[in-house]
């Protein structure tokens, strides 16, 4: 066994023995007046814990307590961590040099192209990707996932960033305070160079601060003209050219790093690939070794609560603890109130409540039903049933009010609550009633296609309509509208829904593949896109969206203990 936490032991423990060492030498007040004989026999013998047990009791609590914050534990097992996944920083060049088509159909698109594949072929690397000029720009921070980084650089826009000059430089200050400081911190060039041919300054930077350089030259040693906006750049009537930087392999290797030049396929992208992972292996996966304990903290921590129980609550073996008849009496009248309502009576207000209802006394039947909702935390089944009652007993308007108030949770339930709500104001009759009972039907075709609600719905569908049409001919002094027809040729309405005049049958939820109602029949569908169309409008969308880059100020890149990481 060990201590994860010793310092507990060595700061507090010493500090509680000496305050107890005083507290159980010291005598009591009264011990000083008498001998220790005498006090003894005058003292009454109370057969409990005396001040000083109490006391000695108090001390091993508190010496179990510090143990439990020193927190014992025994090694069960030693663990092999697996290290996070290796960081990996890629610059882009997005100079104007990299416009230059000595690479088909640029530099710029060639290193872009490189970097794609060099993501899609990345297994345990969390790549982050940077753009330089001028100035440095964060395209990405590290992540692994292959698909938000590859959609970053294709809707990267470098043309509307792009600068004269390439400041290695203030990449290198840029990349020191966004990289990770644990190594290896390496940090992956697609560059042409620039002009300068001395990189000293930026090869001792890069060592003092532990990056290694890994470069891809992204141009033909020839070279060729440096285009802006299309067309050569023209300098004393001759066209300005610019060619691949010799300088970058002395820079690379003088890292540590590796120098490749871009090729056709994909040999450049497997090498570096390679030698960034062989670099990886030599300097260890970065794995730990994690001892995992058992806790025993627990153990102590108890003992000391039993121990605080003990103390506290020891008693006299002379003494009784009598408790008194009232207190029992108020026990079983407040606490056990809710169980006084016995099961048999439930069951009694039940039957009397089914024997008013098959006796037709349907009042009746709803007084017993409510009833027995509130006195059983208001049952939907009991307040569904007294509003039935109240249906069949022809006060429409009240069983509505109380169907609508029924808490139900059941999709069962709810169904029959709708259907019956609407047919209830369907009874009730009146342009409001008519549009609340169309809203009830509606609500419960949401949760079954059911036939005879469908009925229901259409037979109140054309009363409301036969309502508002003869409002509307009052309206005009009784003269006939627009486009109606005549009375004889209209038809016989049929009655109300015929379910309405009896309860409503057990729903069965809808069956699998059965169609859902619409709220109107006839309506138009949505037109759907062809796959070629919804194709064609992702691609406008993709070309429409362009990722704004953040600067790296001068004053960030210098880095800094204060500075956040990308």
């Amino acid at each position: 066994m060990t201590f994860l936490h010793p310092e507990f032991l060595y700061l507090m423990l010493p500090p509680v023995l000496i305050l107890f060492y005083f507290i159980l030498t010291q005598k009591e007040p009264t011990a000083a007046l008498f001998g220790s004989r005498v006090y003894e026999r005058l003292r009454v013998n109370e057969k409990r814990l005396s001040l000083r047990q109490r006391n000695i009791i108090y001390l091993i609590v508190f010496i179990l307590l510090i143990a439990a914050m020193a927190q014992p534990a025994i090694e069960e097992a030693t663990v092999r961590v697996k290290a996070p996944d290796r960081e990996l920083t890629v610059a882009i060049d997005i100079s104007a040099s990299m416009q230059t088509d000595d690479l088909y159909p640029s530099r710029l698109a060639v290193a872009r192209e490189k970097l794609l594949e060099l993501i899609d072929r990345s297994q345990a690397e969390r790549i982050g990707v940077l753009a330089f000029g001028k100035d440095v720009y964060v395209v990405s921070p590290p992540s692994g996932d292959k698909a938000a980084l590859r959609q970053m650089l294709e809707s990267f826009e470098p043309d509307a960033y792009a600068e004269k000059g390439t400041d290695i430089m203030a990449l290198l200050a840029a990349a020191n305070s966004v990289m990770q400081s644990a190594p290896p911190r390496i940090l992956l060039l697609l560059t042409d160079g620039g002009d300068r041919r001395d990189f000293s300054e930026a090869a001792a930077y890069a060592k003092a601060n532990g990056i290694r350089l890994f470069i891809l030259g992204t141009a033909t040693p020839e070279g060729g003209p440096l285009m802006v906006d299309g067309r050569p750049v023209m300098k004393e009537g001759k066209a300005v050219e610019t060619a691949l930087n010799p300088a970058l392999r002395a820079l690379a290797e003088s890292t540590g790093g590796l120098y490749l030049s871009a090729a056709i396929g994909s040999s450049d992208v497997t090498a570096l690939l390679a030698a960034l992972r062989a670099r990886a292996e030599r300097e260890g996966d970065g794995a730990k070794e994690v001892k995992r304990y058992g806790q025993l903290y627990i153990l102590p921590l108890g003992f000391a609560l039993f121990l605080i129980l003990v103390a506290n609550s020891s008693m006299s073996r002379r003494e009784r603890v009598a408790v008194p008849p009232a207190v029992l009496l108020g026990a079983l009248l407040l606490g056990g109130g809710a169980p006084l309502h016995s099961e048999s009576f439930d069951y009694e207000l039940l039957q009397e409540a089914k024997q008013y209802y098959d006796s037709r006394h349907f009042a009746r039947a709803a007084r017993a039903y409510y009833r027995y909702a509130k006195r059983n935390h208001n049952d939907p089944e009991a307040l569904y049933d007294s509003a039935h009652a109240l249906y069949r007993a022809g006060k429409y308007e009240a069983a509505a009010v109380q169907w609508g108030r029924i808490p139900a949770k059941e999709r069962s339930l709810q169904f029959k609550i709708a259907h019956n709500l609407g047919n209830a104001h369907a009874m009730i009759g009146g342009i409001d009633h008519l549009k609340a009972a169309i809203k009830a039907y509606q609500k419960a075709l949401h949760i079954h296609n059911d036939r005879e609600t469908r009925e229901n719905l259409e037979i109140v569908r054309g009363r409301l309509m036969r309502l508002m049409r003869e409002k509307l001919r009052e309206h005009n002094g009784g003269a006939p509208l627009t486009g109606e027809k005549s009375a004889g040729a209209e038809g016989m309405e049929r009655p109300a829904a015929k379910s309405a005049q009896n309860a409503a049958p057990e729903k069965t939820e809808p069956q699998k593949g059965e169609a859902e109602p619409s709220e109107a029949q006839g309506e138009a569908k949505t037109a759907q896109m062809s796959d070629f169309e919804a194709a064609m409008w992702m691609q406008t969308l993709q070309r429409q969206t362009k990722t704004h880059l953040y600067k790296i100020s001068p004053e960030r890149a210098k880095g800094g203990r204060n500075v956040d990481p990308w």
